[in-house]
């Protein structure tokens, strides 16, 4: 090969490498989170959250590893939510543990990221009234220490996340036999919910790297609890 075809071989090369460069070095996708207060989806916030309690509460606890609360990998983060004509996806809490979990959900949907939560119900709690559920849940969350959020490599610290606390009012839940948080009788519940709940727009097809944690409690009085989670999302 002579000199002018090397030439002509390296532009040739330096264009194609040039033009797939944005490709290669694509910047990550950006997630619009609704403010507080809105209606994503025709729905309020706090009904979001009681369709959460509502999904969490009604898958059992058993066989150990089944709920996606236990889930270590993400397995079983479609739980109960494949068939469903919500235009929610929910992600999960960890019980307290550090997980990383990848996950495999439709697009055109949104997102419900629990960063903090907290659920107080009648069967936990027998002859409780509303109003001493609502204070369970209001310590609770009162005492939360830590938290933070990243969305693909964009960061909300505490100071952001403080906006999207979120308190509800008295809603039904209904466990199965066996149920989590060590209920085994079955039936329905008065509940209350408090904590941070934050819903994306929908997700268009890629992948998307939600990483969650947080603190709350008082060590010394040994009430201690953390979590740090990350779902590695695809979206097809």
């Amino acid at each position: 090969m002579n000199k002018l075809s090397l030439s002509l071989a390296w532009v040739s090369t330096a264009v194609i490498l040039l033009s797939a460069a944005p490709a290669l070095y694509a910047s990550p996708v950006s997630v619009k989170i609704f403010p507080p207060g809105s209606k994503p989806y025709g729905a309020s916030t706090d009904e979001h959250i009681e369709n959460f309690w509502k999904w969490q509460i009604s898958i059992p606890a058993e066989p150990e590893g089944e709920h996606p609360i236990s889930d270590v990998t993400g397995e079983k983060c479609t739980k109960d939510q494949l068939n469903s004509n919500s235009s929610v996806f929910y992600l999960s809490g960890a019980g307290g543990k550090t997980v990383e979990r990848t996950c495999t959900i439709p697009a055109g949907k949104g997102v419900l990221i629990p960063v903090m939560t907290v659920v107080a119900t009648e069967k936990e709690y027998p002859g409780s009234s509303v109003a001493e559920l609502a204070d369970i849940v209001k310590k609770d969350q009162d005492s939360v220490t830590a938290l933070s959020l990243d969305i693909n490599g964009i960061n909300y610290a505490f100071d952001d996340l403080k906006k999207f606390r979120m308190a509800t009012g008295e809603f039904e839940v209904t466990f199965p036999k066996n149920g989590i948080f060590g209920v085994t009788g079955e039936g329905s519940s008065k509940a209350v919910a408090d904590g941070y709940y934050l819903l994306t727009e929908p997700l268009s097809r890629g992948n998307y790297t939600i990483h969650y944690k947080g603190a709350l409690g008082d060590p010394l009085e040994g009430t201690n609890f953390q979590h740090d989670i990350t779902y590695r999302l695809i979206v097809k």
